[in-house]
Order: C-alpha cells, then sequence, then structure tokens
C-alpha cells in the first residue's frame, strides 16, 4: 500500500507535456497495483488453513471478498463525476481552478485513501495480531 502511494502521489505535481515522468508513474503504480491484486487473495488463503477452513468454505470467503472489491470498484466509479461537479469541475474545463480539482482527485485523494487504509490495517489487524492488544477474532487458530 506505501509503495502504491509513494509511487502514484508523483502524478500531483506533473504538467503538460510530462509524459516521461507521466510514464514512469504509470510503470511504477502498476507493479503496485499489481502487487494489490495478488497478494491481499493469498493472503485470506493463508489465513484460511489458519482457520481450518480449507476444503469447506474458502469459496464464499473468496467469493464476499471479490464482492467487496467490486462494489468498492463501482461506488468510485459512481460517485466520481458527481463528486468532482461539487468540487467545481466540469469534463472540459481548462482555467486553473478547475484543473486544481481534477489534480488533487486524480493524484492525492487516492493516495490519502490508501493511507487511511493501511493505518487501519496496522491498527485493526496488525497490530493486534503481534501481541499488542486483544486478537482479532479472525486471527485465533481453529482448535483440532
Amino acid at each position: 500500500m506505501l509503495l502504491a502511494v509513494a509511487a502514484f502521489v508523483w502524478t500531483a505535481t506533473l504538467g503538460t507535456g510530462d509524459a516521461g515522468p507521466f510514464l514512469l508513474v504509470c510503470a511504477l503504480s502498476g507493479i503496485a497495483l499489481g502487487t494489490d491484486l495478488a497478494l491481499p487473495g493469498a493472503l485470506l488463503a493463508g489465513l484460511l488453513d489458519d482457520l481450518g477452513e480449507r476444503g469447506r468454505r474458502e469459496g464464499a470467503y473468496l467469493g464476499w471478498w471479490q464482492f467487496a472489491a467490486k462494489l468498492n470498484l463501482a461506488l468510485a466509479a459512481g460517485m466520481a463525476l458527481p463528486l468532482l461537479g461539487l468540487w467545481g469541475y466540469a469534463p472540459g474545463a481548462r482555467d486553473e481552478g478547475a484543473l486544481q480539482t481534477l489534480t488533487l482527485a486524480y493524484g492525492v485523494l487516492p493516495c490519502l485513501l490508501k493511507l487511511l487504509a493501511a493505518v487501519l490495517l496496522y491498527l485493526l489487524i496488525i497490530r493486534p495480531a503481534a501481541g499488542h492488544a486483544t486478537p482479532h477474532p479472525l486471527h485465533q487458530k481453529a482448535l483440532p
């Protein structure tokens, strides 16, 4: 998640004609996106093994995971243009204020949301699992 933010946040600094730097941002954030897409499913599979759910209900777990991922994309796409309109952007606008709004919405807001998700992941899942607080019920091993 932090790699994705570090790679993508630079889009907010790009200007007209910055094709080379934009290509670099696209390549690096594409690598981070590939990791974002592959790693959570692998972690979920490991958790299912730890819980003793292998061969039982992994289809349901993975199905709900995919449902949440698709819902996330649908909400983002469905809310993007109305939010941009509320913030003063109109499609095709070229004035400085509209372009600044588009830059913030495209380059900064996703990074802030990903950082928020990383903080919540650490505070709610990683830290408790490391023994700093009461473990989350999903982190308890299934009894034989």
